[in-house]
């Protein structure tokens, strides 16, 4: 990878951990009230919950370990209803999901949805800074999926973003975020894949296991 390459690659990733924490502030008044997928489009209920969320978060600061620790446990909760992490973990492993029992795939978006909150969850409550995120556009991809194209207005950049939804159980999830061509999902897909040329994957769910940090 050239040193462009990797200076693109880094910034990208930036962005994907600040959308994603954008994701989960716009998680914190809670679900839009169900409705079926003809009637909700997917960039509305994001834009709502993000919106809501990013007025919450703008306004009195939660300062005590106790109520960062109920912050958390709340954002918590409600990002579980927002993103698929099982869908998120069946493209992260692609081939190699076979290659787990049903009790390690069961197992494995457990372990996995848990690093992304121990990676991911700290960030939000420590440096959100004001961003704020511009709508675009959403692309349906197959009438179960979409893609919400947007701009998350960061510093002095305006950087393009995706976020992939599927209609779940009455409700749009993210599956995916990407941004200058780099895709979460295909990121941990590569570290995975590097992992099972060494590990077994009851080892690769133990790793998971007691992985902290952003990079496996």
């Amino acid at each position: 990878m050239t040193d462009h390459n990797t200076r693109v690659f880094k910034i990208a990733m930036k962005i994907i951990a600040l959308f994603s924490i954008i994701l989960m502030i716009g998680l914190v008044i809670g679900p839009v009230a169900p409705a079926t997928a003809s009637e909700t489009q997917p960039l509305d209920v994001l834009q709502t919950r993000i919106d809501q969320g990013l007025a919450v978060l703008n306004g009195a600061p939660c300062r005590t370990p106790a109520c960062r620790t109920r912050q958390e446990e709340r954002l918590w909760q409600l990002s579980l209803e927002l993103f698929d992490f099982a869908t998120m973990s069946r493209l992260v492993l692609s081939s190699r999901w076979h290659d787990f029992t049903p009790e390690q795939q069961t197992a494995f978006v457990r372990q996995f949805a848990a690093f992304l909150r121990r990676t991911y969850l700290p960030v939000l409550l420590e440096r959100y800074n004001g961003e704020q995120i511009e709508y675009v556009r959403q692309v349906p991809l197959s009438p179960t999926r979409t893609r919400v194209d947007a701009r998350v207005l960061w510093r002095d950049r305006s950087i393009p973003i995706s976020a992939k939804m599927i209609y779940r159980k009455g409700s749009w999830k993210i599956y995916d975020v990407s941004s200058l061509g780099i895709s979460a999902v295909k990121n941990y897909r590569a570290q995975f894949h590097w992992m099972l040329q060494q590990e077994t994957p009851g080892q690769v769910i133990e790793i998971l296991k007691n992985k902290k940090g952003r990079t496996l």
